[in-house]
């Protein structure tokens, strides 16, 4: 586990330095909001350049108010617009939490995530979505973006993770010290150990290592553990 924190146009004056004593080893910073160029977040600049001369991993998240699918890929350029000739450590992500965006629905919703994403990972970056868990579990699907390899950050204030598909990024809470930045626990173990078992499953999915026996040999010690999430990717795509 590796700890961190993210950061907006809402944590002025950082001491960027303290940060990393304090045992931070990443951020995630707000380049801005929406589709138009001059929703730049205005300490996103700032915030880049002092977590760089710090030395803590940088990634990067635009909040999103999409109303359509449609400004969904608008949403995308912009961030691009407002990242580029920048180098990060950690994914892009979509921020998805207005109601505006909810009411759209699971389909368009996840549309919406997914042509984001497309469009970031066409450009170079990892990319993912935030959002909270009844978000990911009633408003999209996450078994898309998993198909996709694109990241999750989940938002989930508890004392353990309750969701059961597999999450980069966890939010455990929304304070740090008496900042206003939330507070975040990167789940090291589920995303160096467990990557390559998802992308195994993922490719059983796809399927290209059969079925019954021949899967068995095919997977020989992993299967059960490659299995296990298979199975947990179908409960969800049948809404189970």
């Amino acid at each position: 586990m590796i700890k961190g924190i993210d950061l907006s146009y809402a944590n002025k004056n950082v001491d960027y330095n303290k940060l990393k004593q304090d045992g931070i080893e990443f951020a995630i910073i707000r380049t801005g909001y929406g589709k138009d160029e001059n929703q730049k977040d205005v300490l996103f600049e700032t915030h880049y350049a002092g977590l760089k001369q710090a030395g803590i991993k940088v990634g990067a998240y635009l909040y999103s108010y999409c109303t359509s699918i449609e400004n969904a890929e608008k949403e995308a350029e912009n961030c691009l617009k407002h990242i580029a000739g920048k180098q990060f450590d950690l994914p892009i992500y979509l921020d998805l939490e207005e109601a505006r965006t909810k009411v759209l629905g699971i389909d368009a919703v996840t549309q919406i995530a997914l042509i984001f994403c497309r469009k970031i990972r066409n450009a170079g970056y990892r990319a993912g979505v935030y959002a909270n868990l009844d978000w990911f579990k009633n408003c999209m699907r996450p078994d898309a973006l998993i198909l996709e390899n694109f990241s999750i950050w989940l938002a989930q204030w508890n004392d353990k993770i309750t969701a059961t598909f597999p999450v980069d990024i966890w939010q455990y809470t929304n304070k740090y010290k008496g900042m206003d930045g939330d507070y975040l626990i990167n789940n090291g173990i589920l995303k160096e150990v467990k990557h390559a078992i998802y992308e195994l499953a993922v490719k059983v999915i796809l399927g290209e290592y059969g079925n019954g026996e021949e899967r068995k040999q095919k997977l020989g010690s992993n299967y059960n553990e490659v299995q296990e999430i298979v199975n947990k990717i179908y409960e969800i795509i049948r809404g189970e």
